[in-house]
C-alpha cells in the first residue's frame, strides 16, 4: 500500500510538472488573432477556458507550417511538420488557464473507398457554369451532385428528401448565401460517386438550391489529396501523388478557409497599379465573382469600377484589367458589393465565380497548399 501511495504521488508530481513547464501567454480578451502559414484569422479564435484543451487545427496539416497566436498583449508562434501537437496556456484576465492545443493532424478526414480498382477519375457536365456528378447517396436512385468548393458543408436539397433514405437526427446551422440558418442535420451518411464510396458524412438540408440539383460537395471531400478539374475533357482526376506538370501551367499560393474553402490571389490592376488579395475560389458561384466592401475600401477603388447598373446591396460593374495565374482578363461584368461604413459580407476581397475559372484548367494540391492553372478552350 505504502509503495503504491508513492508511485501515486510521483506521477502527479509528474503531471504537474509537465503542466508548470507548459509555455504561458497572458491575454484581457477571449478574441485571438492566428497566423497559419499564409492565412492571416483576425476574427476566427476565442478562448474558451471551460475546452481542456481547446484544439485549433492547422488548414495544411501535411505541410510544414508556421502558426502564430496573437492575443491582446501576447503572443506565441510554433513550426509545426505533420502529425505534431504543440501545447500552451493562456492565462486569462490574470487568472483563468485556458489550455490551448495546436494539431498539424485532420480533425475529421475522410478517405474514400474504391468500389473497384479503376482509374480515380470522376466525369462531369457543366449547366449553368457549375460542375455536376452523377451519385448516390445511402444507396438511393442517382443524383444530380454540384461540385461547390466555395461550400465547406454537405447539403441535400429539401426538395430532394424524399429521393434517399436519410435519418435527421440533430438541427444546426447552415451559412450560406441566404445567410445563417437552423436546418435539420443528418449526422451518418454514405455519398458514392463514380465508383468511389465516402462514409460518415454529415448533411445539412437547405432549400438555397435549384430544382435539378440533389446535393452539394466541396473541396472536403477531396481533402490532403490532389485532384485536377479538366473542362477541356469533362473530367476530374484524384491522384496519389503531384503529378508531372506541364510547363504551360501556373503555380500559385493557396490557403484554405476554415480549413477547407480553396483561396487563391488576384489582382485588379487600375492606372498601371496592382491592387492584389486573396479571393475565394467558388465553383458554385454561376458569375464572374463578387468584390467585397472591405476590399474596396481599404484600396479607394469604389469610383475606379465602371458601373452599369446597381440591384439591392450590389453593383454590376465592367471588369478592368484583373490578373489570375499570370493571365489577363479585360473582357465582361464583375458584381461588387454596395459602399457601406465598415465591414463586408465577404471575406478576403471577395470570390471568384465559376464564369470565369471555368477558363482555367487546374490542380488543386491540398497537401502543399498550392494550385496550378492553366487557360483553356474556354478562355
Amino acid at each position: 500500500m505504502r509503495y503504491i501511495l508513492v508511485l501515486l504521488f510521483v506521477l502527479v508530481l509528474q503531471n504537474l510538472s509537465a503542466q508548470q513547464k507548459l509555455p504561458i501567454i497572458r491575454a484581457n480578451s477571449i478574441n485571438v488573432k492566428i497566423l497559419d502559414g499564409l492565412n492571416y484569422k483576425s476574427d476566427f479564435w476565442a478562448i474558451i477556458p471551460e475546452t481542456k484543451p481547446d484544439i485549433y487545427y492547422l488548414d495544411l496539416p501535411r505541410k510544414n507550417t508556421l502558426v502564430k497566436f496573437v492575443t491582446d498583449i501576447d503572443s506565441i508562434y510554433f513550426n509545426l511538420n505533420y502529425g505534431e501537437v504543440k501545447d500552451f496556456i493562456v492565462l486569462l484576465n490574470g487568472k483563468d488557464s485556458c489550455y490551448t492545443r495546436i494539431s498539424a493532424n485532420y480533425p475529421n478526414l475522410k478517405i474514400p473507398k474504391k468500389i473497384n480498382k479503376e482509374t480515380d477519375t470522376i466525369p462531369f457536365t457543366m449547366k449553368d457554369n457549375r460542375i455536376y456528378f452523377k451519385g448516390k447517396i445511402n444507396d438511393s436512385e442517382v443524383l444530380n451532385i454540384q461540385l461547390d468548393l466555395g461550400a465547406d458543408a454537405v447539403n441535400i436539397n429539401k426538395k430532394s428528401v424524399k429521393k434517399i433514405k436519410i435519418n435527421f437526427d440533430k438541427k444546426g446551422n447552415l451559412i450560406n448565401s441566404d445567410g445563417i440558418n437552423e436546418t435539420r442535420v443528418s449526422s451518418n451518411n454514405e455519398i458514392e460517386i463514380a465508383g468511389l464510396k465516402w462514409s460518415g458524412i454529415e448533411i445539412y438540408e437547405t432549400k438555397n438550391m435549384e430544382n435539378y440539383e440533389d446535393a452539394i460537395i466541396g473541396n472536403g471531400f477531396f481533402l490532403d489529396q490532389i485532384y485536377k478539374i479538366d473542362y477541356d475533357n469533362s473530367l476530374l482526376i484524384i491522384y496519389e501523388k503531384l503529378p508531372k506538370i506541364e510547363t504551360n501551367f501556373v503555380k500559385q499560393n493557396m490557403i484554405l478557409d476554415n480549413g477547407v474553402r480553396p483561396v487563391i490571389e488576384g489582382a485588379f490592376i487600375f492606372d498601371d497599379k496592382s491592387y492584389k488579395d486573396w479571393f475565394l475560389f467558388d465553383t458554385g458561384n454561376t458569375g464572374n465573382g463578387i468584390i467585397g466592401n472591405s476590399y474596396l475600401l481599404k484600396n479607394n477603388l469604389y469610383d475606379k469600377f465602371s458601373t452599369i447598373v446597381g440591384f439591392g446591396g450590389k453593383k454590376v460593374a465592367y471588369i478592368p484589367k484583373l490578373i489570375i495565374a499570370d493571365q489577363k482578363i479585360v473582357d465582361g461584368v464583375i458584381t461588387i458589393e454596395k459602399q457601406k461604413k465598415n465591414g463586408s459580407d465577404y471575406k478576403f476581397g471577395g470570390l471568384f465565380g465559376n464564369k470565369l475559372l471555368k477558363c482555367f484548367n487546374v490542380i488543386i494540391d491540398n497537401q502543399d497548399g498550392v494550385i496550378y492553372m492553366k487557360p483553356n478552350f474556354f478562355f
